[in-house]
């Protein structure tokens, strides 16, 4: 694959994880009920994965050579939210940002250092995945 292909599909990417960094901080700042302390935290957390992912993503794009984006995906604002929508909407997001790396990675696999760079993010965002759903079995 050409790297303008990549560029492009990486900026996609950076532009999903942009995204979540904002959805993560509104549902840090909106969420309530006895739990509110722990998730505050989780989502927070969140922030900051997506922040260290958007940096790696961008700094990928610049070394291929490209530009990266400052735009970020639509983010669907419904208003209030329970704790389970809230994540049911995270998951939604996170199996979309697993689904984009792992669509860039079937088209890389003969550059073998993209290939484990993709990878780690890939492993990082089914860690996030595995965390969403357990706390939705909860609640």
């Amino acid at each position: 694959m050409e790297n303008s292909k990549v560029v492009t599909a990486l900026n996609v990417a950076l532009e999903h994880e942009m995204s979540a960094m904002v959805r993560y901080l509104h549902h840090s700042f909106i969420v309530t009920g006895s739990n509110r302390g722990a998730l505050v935290k989780f989502f927070r957390d969140r922030v900051n994965d997506a922040a260290i992912h958007a940096i790696s993503v961008g700094e990928k794009i610049t070394a291929l050579g490209g530009h990266p984006s400052v735009k970020i995906t639509e983010i669907y604002e419904p208003g209030d939210q329970s704790i389970s929508e809230m994540l049911q909407e995270d998951l939604d997001e996170e199996q979309a940002h697993i689904g984009l790396y792992e669509q860039l990675l079937s088209d890389v696999k003969e550059h073998i250092p993209l290939k484990a760079f993709l990878e780690k993010l890939i492993v990082e965002e089914q860690k996030h995945i595995d965390e969403l759903e357990m706390y939705l079995r909860e609640h």
